[in-house]
């Protein structure tokens, strides 16, 4: 009983051991986004499409952007306006796209986010509204070798704001299988030399 008590505590802290690398391992993944919070305090590295008048990147300090110092602002009038991005990218692959949002909930209005040909998000109306930052997070699939990202806007009698964009390689199941199955036989291993 008292060996079948401890395979088990020794199991669960694989599980947790293996838990705890999952997770340091996405949050250090890389991104692939350059400039994703606006610290340039400029579009740097995006391109500019459709309606850009009232577009723009602030610098308005670290207690009212989503993250860092800056962020971007999106007020086009009457037409989709904003932003898009080439990542490199490996057909098949997944990936995880997040951003925050921030909208003032003036009508009309839109927001519309793709990943590819894929339409992660598409808002319209009150449902840009959100007091504060909203983060979003999205499972994305690519298609190719680049995958162009892009963020539209309409706010005809206001802005929304754009933070903290990035997208990263979600690492696959197999992966996590293998850690656990390594973490699990080094503590069968550590087990065994405690037990002689």
């Amino acid at each position: 009983m008292r060996l079948q008590l401890l395979n088990v505590r020794q199991l669960s802290f694989a599980l947790l051991l293996a838990a705890l690398a999952g997770l340091s391992g996405q949050a250090s993944a890389q991104n692939l986004v350059n400039n994703g919070s606006f610290e340039t305090g400029s579009f740097a590295s995006w391109t500019e499409v459709g309606n850009t008048a009232f577009n723009g990147v602030q610098c308005p300090g670290a207690s009212f952007v989503s993250q860092g110092n800056c962020d971007a602002y999106f007020g086009p009038i009457g037409s989709l306006g904003g932003i898009t991005q080439t990542l490199a990218t490996t057909a098949g692959q997944h990936y995880l796209v997040t951003f925050a949002l921030s909208g003032d909930g003036s009508v009309p209005s839109q927001f519309l986010v793709n990943f590819g040909a894929l339409t992660l998000l598409n808002l319209s109306n009150a449902a840009t509204a959100t007091p504060g930052f909203q983060t979003f997070a999205f499972d994305a699939v690519a298609a190719g070798a680049s995958t162009l990202l892009s963020f539209n806007f309409r706010n005809d009698a206001g802005f929304m704001e754009l933070d903290n964009v990035a997208v990263a390689v979600i690492p696959e199941p197999e992966t996590y299988a293998l850690m656990l199955a390594g973490f699990a036989l080094l503590g069968m291993r550590r087990f065994k030399q405690r037990s002689k």
